[in-house]
């Protein structure tokens, strides 16, 4: 076991993380996180046995999230201000919640969350100490990642549990706004945001996020143009043009503007709710039935069309929201209205004319994130970015997932801009072939 590991297991035993008058006979690191979704932090499991005060002894499987190795890509990474979150939420946002957004009638079931266990973040200089220890929600089999073979596609049964457990997530804020409004504003006035800094300014600068976007929007125009040029063609590459004049003049300052939280609809967000942030529970038949959301450093308050709009954009592939984009977001409200009892949530058409206005934050971070997860090679050491200017930045980006990245983001626009600047229906809606199957 590493120092700080030890350090870690020592501090978890003295704030009595295993109960009082525990003591940790042994600890075992079972693996290291090396996949490239964890590109913003390094990820340890471990098996802690315990013997607890009646001298009963106990695995704890554990996973243990440390910062990045050095300031500079701490600094990168925004670590500070990810653990500072997480830690908030596990230890007062989530108890917050869950008692005063919970059903009183005993109607509904609040989601499901992982089991925090520990939080350390002060270390400083040596931040790279700094920890959030959860347990390991996969270790019995319950949970697991989604069983798709795509790195980004997940399937109607898997995003229909998904949006359910997200409809139960964002409900919580709903009825807590209602049992407490003042405690609620004063807790939540309190998360970190993560995406933008002190000065206003952007995870990067509005150029890289151009260019970017230009990728996929010449590859959306050459499908388009090239086509034969129908009606329909013609008509895509006309909202194109009114996105590039109505989007992408200041696409920053959009994004800050749709950002903002608007009452009465805003909600927590999960603010990274995809696929690599949520595990599936399984039936006998292999069929998904319950989901647990994790990571969540990026926490933020705002419209529910935040996280809506990037797992739709980014794990449901083209022929999935072509066919089911309606039953999707009908799933979403009708459980948004299950949980709420006598609560005012948004209804369909409400979410509609969310995801119209601040759909675009989810198009956003597709832009660059699905060129991350679909690149085939390595993803190149965060550290590559430290010293990276806007040009070199955009370079490395846009060298990620190929082809396959470009027409998936380009998918992903085709989609956004359709559904927002096509007022009259250009093809007949194609009908779901799915009846909604509600699961407990």
């Amino acid at each position: 076991m590493t120092s700080k590991e030890d350090e870690t297991i020592e501090d978890m035993v003295a704030a009595g993380a295993f109960g009082t008058d525990s003591r940790v006979v042994s600890f075992k690191v079972e693996g290291l996180h090396t996949e490239p979704d964890q590109f913003a932090t390094c990820v340890v499991y471990g098996v802690a046995t315990v013997d607890d005060r009646d001298g009963r002894r106990r695995d704890h499987r554990l996973v243990m999230k440390y910062k990045q190795p050095t300031a500079e890509l701490r600094q990168l990474c925004n670590n500070d201000r990810q653990f500072y979150n997480e830690i908030l939420f596990y230890e007062r946002i989530a108890p917050f919640l869950l008692d005063r957004g919970s059903r009183r009638d005993g109607a509904g079931t609040p989601p499901k969350l992982c089991r925090y266990l520990y939080g350390r973040n002060g270390c400083g200089e040596d931040g790279h100490r700094d920890v959030v220890v959860l347990g390991n929600a996969t270790a019995d089999g319950e949970y697991r990642a989604a069983a798709t073979g795509h790195k980004l596609s997940l399937d109607f049964d898997h995003l229909v549990v998904a949006l359910r457990t997200l409809a139960k997530f964002h409900g919580l804020s709903y009825r807590a706004k209602r049992e407490d409004s003042i405690k609620f504003k004063e807790i939540i006035d309190e998360v970190k945001d993560t995406s933008w800094s002190e000065n206003g300014e952007w995870i990067f600068q509005s150029s890289v996020l151009k260019g970017l976007f230009a990728l996929a929007l010449n590859w959306l125009k050459e499908r388009h143009v090239e086509s034969g040029g129908s009606d329909y063609d013609k008509n895509v590459v006309k909202w194109i043009r009114q996105f590039e004049s109505e989007m992408m003049d200041e696409p920053i300052e959009k994004l800050k503007h749709i950002s903002a939280p608007t009452e009465p609809l805003a909600v927590l967000c999960h603010g990274d709710f995809n696929r690599n942030n949520i595990l599936f529970r399984y039936d006998d038949s292999g069929r998904p039935v319950d989901a647990l959301p994790y990571d969540m450093a990026t926490i933020r308050y705002g419209s529910p069309a935040i996280d809506l709009s990037f797992i739709l954009y980014l794990n449901a592939d083209r022929q999935t929201r072509n066919d089911h984009w309606d039953a999707l977001l009908d799933v979403y409200c009708a459980t948004l209205a299950e949980e709420a009892g006598d609560v005012s949530v948004p209804n369909r058409n409400q979410i509609d004319a969310e995801m119209l206005e601040c759909g675009f934050s989810g198009l956003v971070h597709v832009s660059f994130f699905a060129r991350v997860m679909l690149e085939e090679n390595l993803m190149p050491d965060s550290s590559s970015f430290v010293d990276a200017d806007e040009s070199k930045f955009l370079e490395i980006l846009s060298s990620n997932g190929g082809n396959l990245a470009t027409e998936w983001v380009a998918d992903a626009l085709h989609h956004f801009v359709r559904f927002k600047y096509a007022r009259t229906p250009i093809l007949p809606p194609i009908k779901s072939t799915h009846k909604l199957k509600y699961h407990e």
